[in-house]
């Protein structure tokens, strides 16, 4: 059973895919992420994004995992970290990919 929280953060990286698709096509070419000297453009990051849905959609996978996936792909020195520090690092990335969305609203609810 999904909270609001984890329904919230769905619509929000299904908004953020969306959002990367359309600044991949205004501008392909544009450095989406850079991390030392690895970087993906918008278009590469969207193309791996794309490849990453036909497997996880058949297999009722989340978006994000799509998402994970494409950015570990294209960033393959993310694949050196440490657990918390890869998933402090995705957070970051993630964060920044979706800077021109609007923030999720999250907060204590009660349910009775």
């Amino acid at each position: 059973m999904d909270n609001y929280a984890s329904v919230e953060r769905t619509e929000w990286i299904r908004g953020l895919s969306v959002h990367l698709a359309d600044r991949a096509e205004a501008a392909p070419w544009m450095t989406a992420v850079r991390l030392g000297d690895e970087s993906v453009t918008f278009g590469g990051l969207v193309d791996s994004l794309n490849g990453y849905r036909r497997v996880v959609d058949p297999q009722y996978m989340s978006v994000e995992s799509a998402l994970t996936a494409a950015v570990m792909h294209n960033l393959p020195s993310l694949s050196k970290l440490p657990p918390v520090e890869l998933a402090r690092s995705m957070q970051q990335i993630v964060d920044w990919l979706g800077r021109d969305l609007p923030s999720i609203e999250t907060g204590v609810r009660s349910v009775v």
